[in-house]
């Protein structure tokens, strides 16, 4: 594959990852998993032997999800369980929360994102009213980062996996295990977690 087509597939599955850690599915969106693009991205990724155990817990959560009368409101609860309470209940998707001694929101992981984006000249969506640091916020970034630099050297992406990334994403993905609901969300953070490593490991070979 070219490069040009590999960074575009790698850009476009952060931005996935980004979207479905952002805010709840809409039931429109909900649906493509079963009959639409969603489904066809979840076989695909399958079909590497690395993702297909979580890709199968995503599936089997989403059966679970549709079985019940409002599937869409329950998959919305299982993201608030999950992402929208303390570090002692589930899983805040901020990496300030893993990384800062105090555990709370806004501390140094927040401020080097903020720099970040200051030194490309970029902004958070105003939209998105969340900490810097957030997952989603990161994730866009770093698909971003890969498409502007094409096929230059990848030393600003392997420098951001490794420092924004896989510095809280283990601790991060562990807590969302002990959150017990359909397993939708906790399937989706262990398969990011899984094609972040794939990932920076491809990056140091190049």
């Amino acid at each position: 594959m070219k490069n040009s087509e590999n960074n575009e597939q790698r850009a476009s599955l952060y931005w996935w990852f980004s979207t479905l850690l952002s805010k709840e599915l809409t039931t429109e969106q909900l649906t493509h998993y079963f009959s639409g693009e969603g489904v066809e991205l979840l076989n695909q990724l399958a079909q590497e032997s690395l993702f297909s155990e979580t890709v199968t817990q995503i599936k089997s959560a989403l059966v679970i999800i549709m079985a019940i009368k409002q599937p869409t409101l329950e998959l919305a609860a299982d993201f608030s369980q999950l992402f929208l309470t303390d570090a002692k209940k589930g899983a805040p998707p901020y990496a300030s929360v893993y990384l800062s001694k105090s555990g709370q929101l806004f501390e140094k992981p927040h401020q080097e994102m903020v720099e970040l984006f200051k030194k490309e000249g970029l902004m958070v969506d105003p939209n998105f009213k969340e900490p810097a640091d957030h997952i989603a916020i990161q994730l866009d970034y770093l698909g971003n980062l890969i498409i502007k630099e094409g096929e230059n050297n990848s030393q600003a992406q392997t420098n951001f996996i490794n420092n924004q990334l896989l510095s809280w994403l283990p601790p991060f993905v562990e807590a969302t295990k002990r959150v017990n609901n359909s397993g939708f969300y906790q399937g989706v953070c262990q398969l990011l977690l899984l094609f972040i490593k794939q990932d920076i490991t491809a990056l140091k070979q190049q």
